[in-house]
């Protein structure tokens, strides 16, 4: 329960943390239950909000969404179904109240309220101009232009997202944070793979072996990460590197060799 505690004040503080949509909701539902025309708009735009806070920070039904949700999506009940629902109800019940100029007034200064008191999704925090073309990160271009074509890659969480759209020939041997988007089988090999390399240290006793049994070409990963143990013993050789990531490609690889686990 602790733990679950911590999760949800964690997810709270990230969403609504130097902004003023949380207040502005908590004065939306207020201003549904005194100005809603009807019990249906009351209990739509007012009840359910208090109902899902509430269901939110408990700990039994937060631990069960948790489970079916997934931690990292938890968070998404309090900004998809409160603010975007409940805000624009109560602003709409304010606004109607008022006539003429005053109403126009009263719209623009809403509309501003409601404007800065979030953050811009179009702030560096998000957004960051395109390096290339291909409108990936410039890293991934430096991977791609290594690697060969038509190969089974194994590659870091931060290179999977974009390495087939710069080249769609190479296959991988699964999509970024798999587990956790349950993208793989949980009680398979490659299971056991993917946790091997996420450690900042690698044992290559276990990761090698099984990389080489889901029949990875190449393996990409952070050049930050230690390993246990030398490549050439399981197999791999170095193949090349960029700034940010190094290549291992299996000893028996021959340049031109088709190893994708499937074909476009």
């Amino acid at each position: 329960m602790q733990e679950f505690l911590e999760i949800a004040k964690t997810d709270f503080t990230a969403t609504f943390e130097g902004a003023w949509i949380f207040p502005l909701l908590l004065v939306s539902v207020a201003c549904v239950f005194r100005l809603g025309q009807n019990r249906v708009q009351k209990l739509m735009f007012g009840l359910l909000p208090c109902i899902f806070l509430a269901v939110y920070w408990c700990p039994l039904t937060g631990m069960l969404f948790m489970r079916l949700l997934g931690e990292n999506v938890y968070w998404r009940i309090l900004w998809l179904i409160l603010p975007a629902m409940v805000i624009p109800c109560a602003g709409c019940l304010i606004v109607r109240k008022f006539e003429g100029i005053r109403r126009q007034a009263l719209f623009l200064l809403l509309m501003a309220v409601t404007a800065l008191g979030g953050k811009s999704v179009l702030s560096r925090e998000w957004f960051e101009a395109s390096t290339n073309v291909y409108k990936v990160p410039q890293y991934v271009v430096s991977v791609c232009d290594l690697l060969p074509e038509n190969v089974h890659v194994l590659a870091s969480n931060r290179l999977t997202p974009y390495l087939r759209l710069y080249d769609p020939s190479l296959t991988l041997a699964y999509a970024r944070n798999a587990l956790i988007y349950n993208a793989i089988d949980a009680d398979g090999p490659l299971e056991n793979l993917y946790r091997a390399v996420q450690e900042p240290e690698i044992d290559l006793s276990v990761a090698a072996p099984l990389a080489r049994e889901e029949g990875c070409t190449f393996i990409v990963l952070s050049a930050s990460r230690t390993f246990q143990g030398e490549w050439e013993d399981y197999g791999y050789r170095k193949y090349g590197e960029t700034d940010e990531f190094v290549i291992f490609a299996d000893i028996d690889y021959e340049e031109g060799q088709d190893t994708r686990k499937w074909e476009d």
